[in-house]
Parts: structure tokens; sequence; C-alpha cells
């Protein structure tokens, strides 16, 4: 893989991360970059950076941190579906055959993402 592509996986990961938490939390986009560095041991500059590509290049571990932290993102929403989709199922959640099918098709999405 090309630096430059590498840089856009970091960016495209940050950026991910920032508003999947943003999403959830109900906060702004700032306030959301500080949860996320405090979550990956990041610099709340150095996402400001890779965000806005104002970078030479990404090292190495901090794609490795942004990558494990994306995964982890993901893997946490397939597990939330899963529980929403099994609840659904028993009757617990009011669910139509439609709301459980958009259900399965993100978690089916997904785990695309992280293969």
């Amino acid at each position: 893989m090309s630096v430059v592509a590498l840089d856009e996986a970091a960016r495209r990961w940050a950026g991910e991360l920032e508003e999947r938490e943003a999403r959830r939390s109900g906060v702004s986009r700032l306030q959301a970059r500080r949860i996320v560095a405090r979550r990956t041991g990041l610099a709340p500059g150095t996402l400001e950076n890779i965000k806005n590509r104002r970078t030479k290049g990404v090292r190495g571990w901090v794609l490795g941190v942004l990558q494990a932290a994306y995964v982890r993102e993901i893997e946490n929403e397939i597990a939330r579906l899963s529980h929403e989709l099994d609840m659904a199922r028993l009757g617990v959640l009011a669910s139509d055959d439609g709301e459980i099918q958009e259900m399965e098709a993100q978690r089916a999405s997904l785990r695309e993402l992280v293969g």
C-alpha cells in the first residue's frame, strides 16, 4: 500500500471514529475528537492534522492505533445490532419485519468492513 493510501485510510478511520462518537454521545465534533483522542492515546491535534491532511505521512504505530480503534468500534456496533436482533426476534422489542431486515443488512455490511 502506498503512503498516500495509508494516509487516506488513517484520515477515513479518524473521521469515522469522531463521527460515530459524536452521534452516539450527542456531542460536538470537537468534543468527540477529544473523547477519541483519550480512548486511542493520541493527541486531539494529531487527529485534527490527520483529518485535515496536514501530515507528511502517518507513522505506522498511529495507523495501527486508528485501525484497531476503528475495528473495535465496528465490532461493538455489530454486537449491539446482534443483541437488538435477538431481542426483536424474542418479541422483547416491538419491531416489524422491515426493521429486522434493515438491522440484518446493517450488520452484514459492518461485517464486510472488518472482514
